[in-house]
């Protein structure tokens, strides 16, 4: 696939500051077509080889020679195994379309919807749907998507989640939860992403506005460790970096991302009449189930009531620290 018709070549940055992509990279490098064609989307490690990232997944499946070697996890429970290149495929899909959903969630710009909604990302999309068995899903979406519609759903956008931090339908995962949990749940949830975050070499960007447990940058994680599984897959990695990747992928889902997106898409479609918004907001929660499904996790309850405002926790989430803790520092002994 040229670079020029992946359709993510002027995706936005990512959030995670020492990532980026490098649209510009030197993908004629001594790689396999496969990893030239995961050049083009999802941001690299700063370090990693040069055109390894990961792609719009729309002609992955034509590029590789290598041998299978037996399914280990990328869906759990599986009967059958899949080929080396279908776990490339699905991976480099799935970290495409949780890139792309995280999108949706941004503050929206001119610059950012001309990529949403240009017919190379669409098509994208599309392909990368197909691969994790969500095309319905995404057909429904795709076809409530239009490059007019950018003012009326940023519109929608300002009503669902507002200009403050806590808005009709908060962004942040911590907002979600059981309402007597312990005061320190926030903190304490904040500190397990920072060290999720930290344990893969991500910082979050110096101009990045929001906290660790925003929907964008759980989404954009999540998509981080699929371009890494990819990798892993790609160019034959001992079996230990494959199974950490997959291992981080299933209990980030488990503790964080599955936990609350349900209730959080569920909660904007309550709130909202908007065809665009509520569209990408059941394509996320489908999306998000699905992608349980395949690490055989249980997705949370679409039912998640927001948290009371507690202006006290709020302080000690603020001010504590703990979110600054290395990796690993609130593991109980």
């Amino acid at each position: 696939m040229r670079n020029a018709e992946c359709g993510v070549r002027n995706a936005p940055r990512s959030v995670f500051g020492n990532f980026g992509c490098d649209a510009d990279a030197d993908t004629s490098a001594d790689v396999s077509g496969t990893a030239r064609a995961l050049a083009c989307s999802v941001p690299r490690p700063r370090g990693t080889p040069e055109g390894v990232v990961t792609s719009d997944p729309s002609e992955v499946a034509n590029t590789s020679n290598q041998p299978a070697r037996a399914q280990t996890g990328t869906r759990e429970g599986a009967c059958a195994p899949e080929s080396l290149q279908a776990q490339i495929d699905i991976a480099v899909a799935r970290s495409f379309l949780h890139r792309f959903v995280a999108k949706f969630f941004e503050y929206p710009t001119a610059e950012a919807w001309a990529w949403l909604s240009g017919s190379d990302t669409l098509n994208a999309v599309s392909s990368a749907a197909s691969a994790v068995d969500i095309a319905s899903d995404a057909e429904k979406l795709l076809a409530v998507m239009r490059a007019s519609s950018f003012d009326s759903f940023l519109d929608a956008h300002l009503v669902a989640f507002g200009h403050a931090a806590r808005g009709p339908v908060p962004m942040n995962e911590i907002e979600f939860g059981d309402l007597k949990a312990d005061p320190l749940f926030q903190p304490h949830r904040l500190a397990d992403l920072a060290a999720f975050y930290r344990a893969f070499g991500l910082e979050l960007a110096p101009d990045a506005s929001e906290r660790q447990d925003h929907v964008c940058i759980e989404l954009e994680f999540m998509s981080v460790l699929a371009a890494k599984e990819a990798f892993a897959l790609e160019q034959q990695l001992d079996e230990d970096a494959l199974t950490v990747c997959r291992a981080a992928q299933k209990n980030f889902l488990r503790e964080h991302l599955g936990r609350w997106v349900p209730a959080f898409t569920r909660r904007i479609e309550r709130t909202n009449d908007e065809a665009l918004l509520n569209a990408a907001a059941q394509f996320t929660r489908n999306w998000v189930t699905a992608d349980c499904e395949r690490f055989a996790v249980k997705p949370g309850s679409e039912d998640l009531l927001l948290r009371p405002v507690d202006s006290e926790a709020e302080q000690v989430c603020a001010s504590c620290g703990i979110h600054n803790l290395p990796p690993g520092a609130t593991t109980a002994e």
